[in-house]
């Protein structure tokens, strides 16, 4: 009975310390594993907000997907956002809070030419040692400057490929209407530059404040204006109320807005019948290409993650979310780890749309397109 009873102690003995074993391994596991954070300063109030949210959703339908299968190295992705109001000033402030308190890996999708330049001129890439990845602006500026590493085509090859356009449909005579920034300066200085290549003479050339977003003066003036098209090196608010103010009093030029100007703002605000005929460039295959298997996985993942903050620039962060992801895959979780990695990016094929970090100095992808706005107020390739 006594044997009985000792073999009996030793079987529990070792049962318990088999089970303590194990549950030490498994929560040894789940100490270990450590988010993996990017943060994104971005405007999710005022004029951009619908920019900020569009690009958040995007990341965070990319990290989704990765997160559900176990993250990386069993680390989850977490995006951490902050609103700087598309302030330049507060977004160098929020950066650097953001950075102290999260210790993220790298910086995603501020919005604003302004904005990120102010991020490069304060130094706050450099001193932390921290990307910044897929930033919306692709100005002269921003793209080149360390620690930068835009996922798109430049606003240069926008412009390249606007004028190549407009020049084979035999149209000659554009005015620019341009936001009084860095961003609306330097689409005009890339119109410029390259005017006399196509032959096309710039018949006007209006700014419109940044803060306030007036369009009005520039109405007025383009309006007097013997155009056949009206470039709008505008945002979104500003590109929808001259959009809605030009054609309501009589104005006739093609209107014709770079990548930067969110189509499903333009929807939402702009009525049908004063948007049809609108021209984009886009800077990402539209959800309609089906061909491409970057968009069915895309349009599957919205599918399984649903979010009213959608847009026509969530494709962007969604781009810019898997080029983190791929460094991320390479890298050791470290900003300078993962700057390292997507330094060492090279036609990166996420399905049809190809991200090459080999010549900084250039934009990450060369993919314009062009879409038109029907009179369904339907997008058009």
């Amino acid at each position: 009975m006594k044997s009985a009873r000792r073999r009996q102690q030793r079987w529990l003995g070792s049962a318990l310390a088999g089970t303590l074993s194990l549950c030490a391994g498994v929560f040894g596991a789940a100490a270990g594993a450590k988010d993996i954070v990017i943060a994104q300063v971005a405007p999710f109030s005022g004029v951009q907000a619908s920019a900020g949210k569009s690009y958040a959703a995007g990341l965070r339908l990319a990290f989704a997907a990765v997160n559900a299968a176990g993250g990386i190295n069993g680390n989850q992705i977490r995006l951490v956002t902050a609103d700087d109001g598309y302030k330049p000033e507060d977004t160098v402030r929020l950066a650097k809070e953001i950075i102290a308190k999260e210790s993220p890996v790298a910086l995603a999708a501020t919005v604003g030419t302004a904005n990120a330049d102010a991020l490069i001129k304060a130094n706050v890439l450099t001193d932390n040692g921290i990307a910044l990845v897929g930033p919306s602006s692709g100005a002269s500026s921003v793209i080149g400057k360390p620690g930068v590493f835009v996922t798109k085509a430049s606003y240069a090859d926008e412009v390249n490929q606007l004028l190549t356009t407009l020049s084979s449909m035999g149209l000659s005579r554009v005015a620019v209407v341009y936001q009084d920034d860095g961003y609306g300066k330097d689409l005009l200085d890339a119109a410029t530059a390259l005017a006399t290549k196509y032959k096309i003479e710039l018949v006007a050339r209006t700014p419109y404040d940044r803060i306030t977003g007036d369009i009005a003066p520039a109405v007025n003036a383009l309006l007097k204006v013997d155009a056949q098209v009206i470039f709008l090196a505008a945002i979104s608010a500003p590109a929808a109320n001259f959009i809605r103010t030009y054609k309501q009093r009589g104005g006739t030029a093609m209107l014709i807005g770079p990548s930067p100007v969110d189509l499903s703002y333009l929807q939402k605000n702009v009525p049908k019948e004063l948007l049809r005929g609108y021209v984009a460039s886009t800077v990402g295959p539209i959800e309609s290409r089906l061909t491409l298997p970057v968009i069915r996985e895309y349009l599957k993942q919205k599918a399984a993650n649903p979010s009213p903050d959608y847009g026509v620039r969530s494709f962007e962060g969604y781009v810019s979310g898997r080029v983190l992801i791929a460094a991320l895959q390479r890298s050791k979780n470290s900003p300078e780890s993962l700057a390292q990695a997507l330094r060492g990016l090279r036609a990166l094929d996420l399905g049809g749309y190809t991200v090459d970090f080999s010549d900084l100095k250039r934009g990450g992808s060369n993919y314009v397109d062009f879409v038109t706005i029907d009179r369904s107020g339907s997008l058009v390739r």
